[in-house]
């Protein structure tokens, strides 16, 4: 394809000057010119080839913007054609030449030869006996803000939540292979180009080249104290040498909420609260002439009925995103540019008085440059440098769970948007008590600015010349973060009215006094250094033995300016780590690895850690009997791994060592004098996680592939306070110690199938599966009278509370049962007295072992690809979860205060004595909710399997239908192709929960929800 000339001629003049070195080597009596062309294999010309005489290093050029070179040479040279992904080929030159036309073969990787990223480099994929997950860096290309919301259901290994959907906060939150520990730091190791950063929200998901997730001891021994939780391994993208690319995406994004809790309006909701009051044998509280003016609406002051969810939220709102990449180079030197914008607005609806923007709007700016320059045929130097800038405004109130309290605690009567006098009401004098309108648009705003630079320089060096398969390279960055955040919040006078004047005027009530205008800046940075070295062998011997080894060392430094006292240290890490890999014939694998690391959070002389692994592989399939034995097992491969990794970072304070002593009140007598504040821990270790892996790989027919994987993680030396030392002692706080245990076992699996219907058509079916349930086996605790109070044996984070029996029938049924909280009636809830002492309290909570994080998620994606057509879908699932219905769940639990589901006005779910409704069928003992109450109810508000739901679900997480057109018009225009799709993203769950999104179920609607989205894509690649 030709392409633009001016684009070619500027590739040409960049590679000339980059290959400097190369060209100005010395001459040797050479007194034969060779000129001609370099093609690919469909007859294009092919810029940026490096063109070099054989054994005579430095002494070469590169073709040009045409593909044409010339070079002089002496008689029976050999000039060498090279470049990257391509065989390189050798010509013998006799004598000189004009039209010499050389044609290179693009590489065929097999399967033998495929890379894997893993610890501080890359093996081939058949000798990896690590567990290690990949993903398809396009399955992360979803129209979101971030990389974390695509991870759920596509990795095998990952459990991930998403808890908000708001702009700038819908970050989803994840594990490998789930929490593994109790300690203070349960997130993975995320590493970006090999450094320790945690922007992984900050990247644009067209930046990367590859997403690896490593878990067992083999793939992270090597990080030592800092790999107990897994290892994120994120590497972004580097030019290629080849023609200039250029890519520019755009795309539009409609969302809106698919799902938002449904509450009574005004009528309804006094109808109900009457009930409420009425089946407790108290007084209705509205009678009827208040329910005509209600219904009918005559008197929107003092019996509004508003639905403040419409008064905030919008329907819908829009998010876009505009990213341009350029890449390209030559064998001397790549590159790789990239810029992108992302900006997402919130639904709220602002009220249009102000003259600033109180809605919740994220925009994301970020670019990136990476450069690679063989300075020398066997040095390179690489240059990364990347930057990001997000901007937030929000309301003035700074936290919008305010108003998500807010419009679920303000009900449809309580007050209404503005008095008809022009006043903004609220029902209490707390910022709790305002109203939601109030808090969007009254309240000033907030601007709440991020910025980060990430910078690394590296040099590699071959040393093959002299032994070969030997390299080495050292690494440093240097990355800086700042965070500005200005509030200009304010409060405009607040008023409320429950009555009117003889005169009938509204009897108006100041409730809170305006503030003016107050304006605070806040301000952060953090500065983090970053040097490493490494040396790297590969060599196969003889045909058989390949033999690889890694050394490598790091240091680390981090620092940040809002840190006093010891806490302004900075905080340091340094280690040196190995690995050991051997195969023979490519069928029997053992790998060894070792990190032996240190953290600042240890005593001098104990900060170093020996983190050993090892594994084996065998791989049957490789055997010519085993292919006669079994023809459709086209690879099998076995492997097994055991080892140990740590975890520094084992409390929320720095030097957990440390004893503090200062003069103040005195433990004894309320004397002044020299007091223990903080009791250091003695013998103080890290975290240690000792991890055992099974792994089985398979491809049946070369077309259906699977990996699965069982493992067991024990986690020893939790950091916790102690509890069973006893005051005799003489403690002034208690110490901690590295007590606790705790255990992760599970499956974690992928399989893939693809079918080819012929030259322009293919079918492929993915899927991925993760099961990870944990168990305290000891968590240190004071003694219990009741052993099943403990909380080891039980998961980690699961829910306590009583044991539900139903509802009591009769009175019959009360007198007969151990005394429950207070005075209970027919229709209220009936525990069970588990520590049979004949009353129901707080000693009968028992664990219900399950927690709001899944232990179970999966994923299955299928494609199907004709011509120039691809339609995709992906379902994403969670299960073994389990959340309590709270709040304002429970009916007027508030009284007054606490919007009312529609699901409770509905008779077939709630217990209605009959001497109320009329109808003994209204005495349901499978009802959803108990007998009513106006106020708090002691008794069935109590967390109990009552209330305890499952919030398992499948969802349709991505539908896509592309078109790629490709075309001689489209060529002309310098344009390999243009893509265009259409996305919709979260179209439909399938779950027990329905009134809100079951991810969210632990919030009980008092969250912004997760957005259903309909995106436009447009890509055109140059």
């Amino acid at each position: 394809m030709k392409h633009n000339i001016f684009l070619n001629k500027m590739l040409w003049i960049v590679a000339f000057y980059l290959s400097f070195p190369i060209v100005s080597g010395q001459v040797n009596q050479r007194d034969l010119e060779v000129t001609g062309v370099v093609l690919d294999e469909t007859g294009e010309t092919m810029p940026g080839v490096s063109i070099y005489i054989k054994n005579e290093p430095g002494v070469g050029v590169v073709s040009n913007a045409d593909g044409r070179f010339s070079i002089k040479v002496s008689k029976n040279s050999i000039i060498v054609f090279s470049f990257i992904n391509f065989v390189t080929e050798e010509v013998l030159i006799t004598k000189s030449q004009s039209d010499l036309t050389v044609q290179l073969k693009e590489s065929e990787g097999t399967e033998l030869e495929e890379i894997v990223v893993v610890g501080h480099g890359q093996q081939r994929k058949v000798s990896v006996v690590g567990s290690i997950s990949t993903v398809d860096v396009s399955e992360l290309k979803t129209p979101s803000s971030s990389i974390t919301n695509a991870l759920a259901g596509r990795i095998a290994g990952i459990v991930s939540v998403q808890r908000s959907g708001e702009p700038g906060n819908d970050f989803s939150q994840f594990w490998i292979r789930g929490i593994s520990t109790f300690g203070a730091n349960q997130s993975a190791l995320i590493l970006i180009d090999g450094i320790e950063r945690s922007g992984i929200d900050q990247i644009d998901p067209e930046d990367i080249e590859s997403f690896s997730v490593l878990k067992d001891a083999s793939a992270t021994a090597v990080y030592g104290v800092r790999g107990a939780n897994g290892v994120v391994l994120i590497n972004t993208k580097k030019g290629t040498a080849g023609k200039l690319s250029i890519k520019f995406k755009n795309y539009a994004s409609l969302s809106h909420s698919p799902r938002m809790p449904k509450y009574l309006g005004a009528y309804d909701y006094a109808l109900l609260a009457n009930e409420a009051r009425v089946v407790r044998g108290q007084t209705a509280i509205y009678d009827d002439v208040e329910l005509n003016v209600i219904r009918k609406g005559v008197d929107p002051d003092l019996y509004p009925n508003v639905d403040w969810q419409k008064e905030i939220l919008k329907k819908n709102t829009w998010n876009r995103n505009h990213y341009l990449s350029i890449s390209g180079g030559g064998e001397v030197a790549r590159y790789f540019l990239s810029a992108s914008t992302y900006t997402s607005d919130a639904l709220y609806k602002e009220s249009g008085l102000n003259d600033y923007n109180t809605n919740v709007r994220y925009n994301k700016n970020s670019f990136r440059s990476n450069l690679d320059v063989n300075v020398t045929r066997s040095t390179t130097i690489s240059l990364g440098v990347d930057g990001y800038l997000t901007s937030q405004n929000r309301p003035g109130m700074g936290n919008t769970s305010y108003i998500w309290d807010s419009q679920a605690n303000l009900t449809p009567l309580t007050v209404p948007v503005r008095y008809s006098t022009g006043q903004l009401p609220t029902y209490g004098k707390e910022l709790g008590g305002v109203s939601p309108e109030v808090l969007l648009n009254h309240t000033g705003y907030v601007s709440d600015n991020n910025t980060g630079i990430q910078s690394n320089i590296a040099i590699r060096q071959d040393f093959s010349q002299w032994i070969k398969g030997l390299s080495a390279r050292v690494l440093y960055s240097f990355d800086t973060y700042t965070n500005h955040v200005v509030t200009r919040s304010k409060m405009p006078d607040l008023y409320y009215s429950n009555k009117r004047k003889v005169d009938g005027q509204l009897d108006l009530e100041l409730r809170s006094d305006s503030q003016p205008l107050e304006v605070k800046t806040s301000a952060y940075s953090q500065q983090k250094t970053y040097l490493e070295g490494s040396v790297n062998y590969e060599q196969l011997f003889g045909e058989r033995h390949r033999i690889g080894g890694l050394m490598h060392y790091f240091h680390q430094e981090f620092s940040a300016s809002n840190r006093t006292g010891t806490d302004a240290i900075p905080e340091r890490n340094q280690g040196l780590s190995g690995r050991m890999t051997y195969a023979l014939d490519d069928l029997y694998l053992i790998e060894t690895n070792f990190g032996f690391t240190g953290s600042e959070n240890f005593k001098r002389g104990e900060q170093f850690g020996l983190f050993p692994s090892v594994a084996l592989g065998w791989i049957p399939s490789g055997y010519n009997w085993f292919q006669q034995v079994f023809p459709s097992l086209s690879f099998l491969k076995l492997r097994y791994s055991y080892g140990t990794a740590g975890n520094d970072k084992i409390s929320n304070y720095r030097f957990p060592y440390f004893t503090f002593v200062e003069y103040s009140s005195a433990a004894w007598g309320g004397k002044y004098g020299i007091t223990e504040t903080k009791l250091g821990a003695d013998n103080l270790r890290w975290e240690k996680a000792i991890k055992n892996n099974i792994g089985i790989e398979a491809t049946f027919w070369d077309k259906l592939s699977f990996v699965y994987d069982f493992f067991r993680d024990r986690r020893e030396g939790i950091f916790q306070e102690r509890t069973n030392l006893p005051a005799t002692v003489g403690n002034i706080s208690q110490p901690w110690g590295n007590v606790g245990t705790m255990t992760s076992k599970g499956v974690d699996a992928t399989a893939s199938y693809t079918h080819v219907f012929g030259a322009e058509s293919w079918a492929t079916l993915r899927g991925n599966f993760t099961y990870a349930q944990n168990m305290v086996d000891y968590w240190e605790e004071p003694p219990y009278k009741y052993p099943y109070k403990a909380k080891t044996g039980h998961i980690y984070n699961s829910h306590t509370g009583l044991i539900a029996l139903g509802l009591f029938k009769d009175e019959q049924e009360i007198l007969s049962s151990p005394k429950q909280f207070g005075e209970v009636l027919p229709g209220d809830i009936r525990y069970k007295d588990v520590n049979g002492d004949g009353k129901i309290d707080t000693e009968d909570y028992v664990y219900f072992d399950y927690s709001n994080i899944p232990q179970i998620t999966y994923g299955i994606a299928g494609e199907v690809t004709h011509k120039s057509w691809t339609l995709s879908v992906f379902f994403q699932g969670a299960a073994r979860s389990k959340f309590l219905y709270r709040g304002n769940y429970f009916p007027y639990s508030g009284g007054n205060i606490g919007n009312i589901l529609t699901i409770a006005n509905e008779k077939s779910n709630r217990w209605i004595p009959a001497e109320y409704s009329g109808d003994p069928n209204t005495e349901n003992p499978t009802a959803h909710f108990p007998r009513l109450s106006y106020g708090s109810s002691q008794n069935n508000e109590q967390p109990s399997t009552f209330w305890l739901k499952g919030n398992d679900y499948l969802r349709l997480k991505n539908v896509e239908l592309a078109y790629r057109l490709k075309s001689s018009f489209i060529r002309s225009l310098a344009l390999e192709s243009i893509d265009m799709s259409i996305i919709g993203e979260n179209l439909w769950v399938w779950d027990s929960v329905k009134l809100w999104d079951p991810e969210q179920a632990a919030s009980n609607g008092r969250s912004y929800p997760i957005q259903r989205r309909y995106t436009l894509n447009f890509i055109m690649n140059f």
